[in-house]
């Protein structure tokens, strides 16, 4: 007989952000689920939780620091980020993707607080399969990944690019309906020639000129089979690669 998986309670479910309804969790929920005293006892809807949060986007001095103020919600709470995100999409677009998200890549490793999506890089070489099996999620319809060589009109800004994949799933679930747990955004490392940007003391990627060659195209190679074995449903979306590898 298959167990069915254990269900989180307490800190344990505030901590999990898709999971996390925050004040939106009901007096019997809040039974239920061990979360007596861990939260501000009054009860709000979700539209009442959009009403306390949008002022604080809105009241950002940037459209960076609104930017890192809505990931800071997505990373708390899933559901009530989609929700803001598609009352107010006209509004929220350009600061989650263009023109906003060039300037978060550019400041990815100084915004940084949780990692999202799957870092695959040179060093993986021949354990990308393992790499890929610690995503959590097993129905995973669609991935973008990028190398972060080209990024918009930004040029080679290697694993900071990863706000690209970040922003474009976000459009797929807030425009398309994707279910954010089958989306997968992916960053391939291979190294930068972007020298500044290498020796930065933010920065979070390799520091090693860019991988080329044969065993570049043999790290894409194993990459895709990869995803083919783990994600047998996934739509693979390739973005912002330089135009001599795309």
């Amino acid at each position: 007989m298959t167990e069915l998986p254990a269900v989180k309670r307490g800190a344990a479910l505030l901590n999990d952000p898709e999971l996390n309804k925050g004040t939106a969790f009901t007096e019997a929920e809040r039974s239920a689920l061990g979360l007596r005293g861990l939260l501000p006892p009054r009860v709000m809807t979700q539209h009442e939780q959009l009403e306390r949060f949008l002022p604080g986007v809105r009241s950002r001095p940037t459209p960076l620091d609104q930017y890192a103020y809505l990931v800071g919600l997505h990373d708390r709470n899933v559901t009530l980020f989609y929700r803001l995100v598609m009352d107010h999409l006209e509004e929220m677009m350009p600061i989650l993707y263009t023109p906003t998200v060039g300037q978060a890549c550019q400041e990815f490793g100084r915004i940084f607080r949780r990692s999202r999506g799957l870092f695959v890089t040179a060093d993986d070489a021949g354990r990308v399969r393992e790499v890929l099996a610690n995503w959590p999620h097993d129905d995973v319809r669609m991935i973008v990944v990028t190398d972060g060589e080209r990024i918009l009109g930004l040029g080679d800004l290697g694993a900071n690019g990863m706000g690209i994949p970040i922003g474009k799933l976000t459009l797929y679930t807030a425009c398309a309906g994707v279910p954010p747990k089958q989306c997968l955004p992916i960053t391939i490392d291979v190294g930068t020639d972007n020298t500044h940007l290498r020796e930065s003391a933010s920065y979070m990627g390799l520091r090693q000129p860019r991988l080329r060659g044969a065993a570049y195209d043999a790290l894409l190679d194993e990459f895709v089979e990869a995803v083919q074995e783990r994600f047998p449903q996934v739509c693979l979306q390739f973005e912002d690669f330089g135009n001599h590898n795309a």
